[in-house]
């Protein structure tokens, strides 16, 4: 299919308004279909497509001018008016994205009359019919110069100004009027707010090219870098285009084809996006990413999939895109004058200790320095750019990216080598920007080759904000970020005051830096991990016990994570095990500041008051037992003072009703109950009659959630019924623990939120309360009440699809239970699906750790069978599995 050519004999005068707007209308579809096409063939890059289409819109505008024009003529012969149509913006520079805003300059010789007046509303009417999104000014050149010194939007726009349509001999002195302007008129002011601008943008949408989600217009590595450092070289060079930067020699051949090249592919993107989405739309969301990858060509190869090789080539381009635009405004910085070249930075330069020139915060290498024949000299260079808190320059990147096919495999074992990298490490200061530039030179994954497989490596799940690759640099500098921030929460106070404890601080960032090099290499990622840093730890001259605590740390780094998260920490035995596991103080420090540097790395959504808090619990219980030495007598002994301590805060209550209250309630309810409401724990029970249920919520302000207590009578399916209740609210369940008196009566706390806040304030509470007594007293059924306020809930089908739900069990981590962890996606009612299905079977919840993150759900149920025991049956456990996934709603699943 090729472009449809514009026939100006079809628009004949005698045409219909309708038949005229038919045939625009059919010409401008022909238009994209036939683009779309040639770019899905291959025949038309990204930047031909978009030139086609703005062609083809200015044969659009230009009939319309004419029609209007005649129109106009036929009431008014004698024409004293003088008017043109400019395009501006990506229109202007023809780079017109299916979708994309047409923005329009109507340039009159001095005031709005009729003759403009009636060409505009002739001109944009139709426009509108066609279902364009028209951006649209009317002003003379004065009120346009005026305009544009008062907004640097519009003198931006007006960078990429063109003629379209109208009256061309009129547009030629305002045109030149408005270059003058735009050249002449407070040019360095200018420049400088483009590049805070770019600062903004880029703190807005993410400091890296290499987030989950980026947007290909505006975010780092995107259309608005290039076009951000072109503006300034023609601003600072008084130039039209690129080529006139060429022929100046501000930029090389090979810069020109470079940026030519990324632009190319971003406008494609970017195209493909618009007409996948029907509208204008510049982020590579899940929801598109896998139907980009299809448009692309990509095809799933196994375990690698069409999605994540797209998006690598994604972020390969947006990383070239960066240099490009970094080497174009180091040449706007460091020259003056067009053509001269003058240098400015003899006069502010600063030599650093023989290794590079400081000028303005950039980092070059001293004239002379060759990286291929002395490779230390680049970890020399990443060190002296730590210490003077400097970026390096694009030519100091390139000059070490094309050094690095002269290191040999030998360069990991230098113990010189490793001496620098780990003081690197070692140096809490501007850690996360020095491992990032290593990094982005490929530096990283020379020194630890098995790092670059992590480059660029997607994520798929919405939790995760960037790459493995970025996600790990992030992580190893959370800690040492800590060390020089003014404002830290009192949290954050009492990691850095741990911090500070660690002897080698360097092993710590290696290990963090490296907790998830497993990744992409086969099922078990930690396993996997450990083997690897083994090998790097020994690479680098590590001693044995040295090697030993990376492995470790990398083999385990899910661990607390997991144990406070996911397990029952009143379980004395679990808490023996994590112990024997971890087997020291310092290694239960230093893998407690992992698991937080971690959690915090992923994404804004993954660390919460609620985790922080189970983890410090569990921090707090291994740490008593590794440094006293003592295993279970302090669990026995603990469990006895509990009691007598809470004898003690309840003098106030009669003693009579404070035994009965001790001896009604296990251990475990104790221990886990926190002091502050062990007196309205037996308040409630004092006041239930023992047939109408007792509901009472409280604030806690230090998990931001809500605290509600249901106090009835013990029955199947409890459980199921509360959370029933809660999830045809919209009230999300943070955790649950379930008490039962030997007397039959139900103590069950449920930690809740809605709308990521307490509920106390909330309209909700009380609706809450209401429909909790109404099922309870049997008045109603969770069922109705779901049927009755069920909505459909936003799911990322695409990113499931990689992610099938597993239903896990685990015989061998307590005693008295059977343990069932279930992954899978979250929606409305799901929780009472699963704890319904639990009840169906005839199986008691003991307790159950409920854990949401964005839409992917980890819960967990300790389970034991109607006979009071766990269940042991191969053939039973496989009739509940099947049960749940059924329940779930999942097609497919795992027994994990």
């Amino acid at each position: 299919m090729s472009v449809p050519l514009f026939s100006a004999e079809t628009l004949r005068p005698g045409l219909s308004e309708s038949e005229f707007i038919d045939y625009l209308k059919s010409y401008l579809s022909g238009t994209l279909d036939a683009v779309c096409e040639e770019q899905r063939t291959g025949s038309a890059g990204g930047t031909d497509a978009c030139r086609k289409y703005a062609n083809a819109m200015d044969n659009v505008l230009r009939a319309l001018h004419d029609r209007a024009r005649e129109k106009f003529l036929s009431s008014s012969p004698d024409l004293k008016y003088r008017m043109a149509v400019i395009a501006v913006g990506g229109y202007g520079r023809r780079e017109l994205c299916p979708k994309s805003d047409i923005d329009l300059l109507f340039l009159h010789s001095y005031k709005v009359d009729p003759y403009v007046e009636a060409m505009m509303e002739w001109i944009l009417y139709p426009l509108w019919d066609l279902g364009l999104d028209v951006g649209h000014s009317v002003r003379n050149i004065k009120e346009t110069i005026k305009m544009a010194a008062m907004d640097d939007s519009i003198r931006t726009a007006l960078l990429d100004f063109r003629f379209v349509a109208g009256d061309e001999t009129f547009f030629r002195e305002p045109g030149d009027e408005i270059e003058k302007f735009l050249f002449f008129n407070n040019a360095d002011q200018f420049i400088e707010k483009k590049l805070t601008e770019m600062r903004n943008r880029h703190a807005k949408y993410g400091e890296t090219v290499y987030v989950l989600e980026p947007n290909v217009k505006e975010g780092k590595g995107g259309l608005r870098d290039l076009h951000s450092a072109v503006w300034a070289a023609r601003v600072k060079y008084k130039c039209r285009n690129l080529i006139e930067l060429r022929n100046k020699g501000v930029v090389g051949e090979r810069t020109v084809r470079a940026i030519e090249h990324a632009q190319d592919y971003l406008l494609r993107v970017r195209s493909e996006l618009h007409i996948l989405a029907g509208k204008k739309s510049d982020v590579l969301s899940f929801e598109v990413q896998d139907q980009m990858a299809g448009v692309f060509g990509y095809r799933d190869r196994g375990r690698d999939l069409a999605v994540e090789r797209f998006m690598r080539m994604y972020y390969m381009n947006a990383a070239i895109t960066v240099n490009l635009a970094e080497e174009v405004l180091e040449e706007v910085d460091r020259y003056l004058v067009e053509g001269f070249r003058k240098p400015l930075y003899f006069l502010q330069k600063k030599n650093i200790d023989g290794v590079g020139v400081l000028y303005k915060g950039k980092l070059s290498p001293l004239p002379g320095v060759s990286f291929p024949k002395e490779p230390l000299r680049i970890l020399e260079f990443f060190r002296a750019m730590q210490e003077t808190r400097s970026v390096p320059t694009a030519q100091a990147k390139k000059n070490i990216q094309r050094s690095l096919s002269a290191l040999g495999p030998e360069f990991p074992r230098d113990p010189k080598a490793a001496k620098l990298f780990l003081s690197i490490l070692s140096d809490p200061d501007y850690l996360h920007e020095t491992l990032l530039a290593m990094h982005e030179c490929r530096f990283l994954g020379k020194y630890i080759p098995e790092f670059a497989s992590l480059s660029f490596r997607v994520q798929r799940d919405i939790y995760h904000v960037y790459t493995v690759d970025i996600h790990l640099i992030l992580a190893a500098s959370i800690l040492p970020g800590l060390v020089g921030k003014s404002d830290r929460t009192e949290e954050e106070e009492e990691f850095l005051s741990i911090y500070r404890t660690v002897p080698r601080k360097d092993l710590l960032a290696l290990a963090i830096l490296c907790h998830d090099i497993g990744k992409g290499k086969g099922h078990g990622h930690s396993r996997i991990g450990a083997e690897i840093v083994d090998r790097v730890g020994e690479r680098m001259g590590l001693s044995r016990g040295e090697i030993d605590d990376l492995v470790f740390l990398v083999e385990h780094h899910l661990l607390m994570a997991h144990v406070s998260q996911r397990r029952d920490m009143h379980d004395i035995e679990l808490i023996i095990g994590f112990c024997e596991t971890v087997k020291t103080p310092a290694r239960l420090d230093m893998l407690y500041l992992l698991t937080y540097a971690d959690m915090r790395a992923v994404g804004p959504e993954v660390w919460s008051q609620w985790k922080a808090m189970l983890l410090l619990e569990l921090y707090e219980k291994a740490k008593n037992v590794l440094e006293t030495g003592k295993l279970k007598r302090p669990f026995e002994e603990r469990a006895r003072q509990r009691r007598e301590q809470i004898r003690e805060m309840l003098s106030d209550f009669p003693p009579e009703d404070v035994s009965a209250y001790l001896s009604r309630f296990d251990d475990r309810y104790f221990l886990g109950t926190p002091d502050d409401r062990i007196a309205s724990h037996l308040r409630i029970l004092s006041s239930y009659d023992g047939a109408n249920p007792r509901i009472e919520s409280f604030d806690s302000p230090q998990f931001g959630s809500s605290e509600m207590i249901i106090v009835c009578p013990d029955q199947h399916g409890l459980f199921s019924k509360i959370a029933g209740v809660l999830s045809s609210n919209g009230i999300n369940i943070l955790n649950a623990t379930i008490a039962t008196s030997g007397d039959g009566v139900a103590l069950d706390t449920f930690y809740v939120t809605y709308m990521g806040k307490s509920i106390q304030a909330s309209p909700k509470k009380e609706r809450v309360a209401a429909d909790l007594s109404a099922v309870l007293r049997g008045e109603t059924h969770v069922e109705d009440l779901i049927a009755e306020r069920k909505e459909t809930r936003f799911v990322r089908e695409k990113v499931a699809k990689f992610r099938p739900t597993h239903v896990v069990f685990d015989n061998s981590v307590s005693s008295r239970f059977t343990v069932v962890d279930i992954f899978t996606y979250d929606r409305i009612g799901l929780l009472y699906d699963i704890t319904r299905t639990i009840a169906a079977l005839g199986l008691d919840i003991a307790l159950s750790k409920i854990s949401t993150k964005a839409d992917q759900v980890a819960d967990v149920f300790y389970l034991m069978d109607s006979d009071g025991k766990k269940i042991v049956r191969p053939e039973r456990l496989e009739e509940i599995r099947r049960a749940l996934l059924e329940a779930i709603g999942s097609e497919t699943g795992a027994a994990g």
